[in-house]
């Protein structure tokens, strides 16, 4: 299956890609993926819309950097600040909404809300297989934390849930270390590789970025799918 991410995980996922130019290629790959995944995820056409006038303001920011005019910090920040807007305009919509409530379907795969952290209500998001609407189970969990007890947090939720490392974030942390460039701080811990099919019903990813902010993204990728033929075959 290559569908099943909910898209707004490439917002949390792009804070562990700084200093892109002193990375090995396997991070630069990984990460340039990320735009083709969050384009894997389709909904009803109000919010293809937001999602798409999302990813024309994100290529414009990409030919800024690609032609030399902005620095990759100053574009990872642009499209940082656009993602953000955009999931906002989202929830404004009605197509998701805001929730503190932990799902039971997220409960039985293994998933909790990590101890120690605060949730980020404005963009922790949440879909329902009985909402008319989204039509599927995911949730977009985001939670504020001191760096280390987000780590901690993430390995003792992953183990639980039993989500391995991500294999490309894995080896991206492992060539920095070997070529002895800058490490890569946070983690990711994914369940799925972008762009290769498996037989997994939920996609799971579970991130920390550099200054401690823990997400946690699951979708049942067989509502998804569902969903979108029902969509595609009225």
């Amino acid at each position: 299956m290559k569908k099943g991410l909910f898209f707004l995980v490439a917002l949390f996922l792009l804070g562990l890609s700084g200093c892109e130019e002193k990375k090995p290629t396997e991070a630069k790959d990984f990460n340039n993926n990320l735009k083709d995944f969050n384009k894997s995820i389709h909904h009803v056409d109000k919010t293809m819309d937001i999602i798409d006038r999302m990813d024309s303001e994100i290529e414009s920011v990409e030919k800024l950097k690609k032609d030399g005019k902005i620095s990759s910090n100053e574009a990872e920040h642009r499209i940082d600040v656009i993602r953000t807007k955009y999931s906002q305009e989202l929830v404004r919509t009605g197509n998701v909404s805001n929730t503190i409530v932990f799902p039971e379907w997220a409960k039985r795969i293994g998933l909790r809300q990590p101890e120690n952290m605060g949730m980020n209500l404005k963009l922790s998001q949440i879909t329902s297989a009985n909402d008319s609407i989204a039509g599927y189970n995911s949730i977009n969990f985001v939670y504020s934390g001191s760096y280390d007890v987000a780590m901690k947090q993430a390995k003792e939720i992953a183990a639980q849930a039993g989500i391995p490392i991500a294999k490309d974030f894995q080896e991206a942390a492992d060539l920095a270390k070997e070529l002895d460039t800058e490490p890569v701080k946070g983690v990711i811990y994914m369940n799925f590789e972008i762009g290769k099919e498996d037989t997994n019903r939920y996609h799971v990813a579970i991130t920390v970025d550099d200054v401690g902010r823990l997400t946690i993204t699951a979708t049942d990728v067989v509502q998804l799918m569902n969903m979108e033929k029902s969509n595609k075959n009225p």
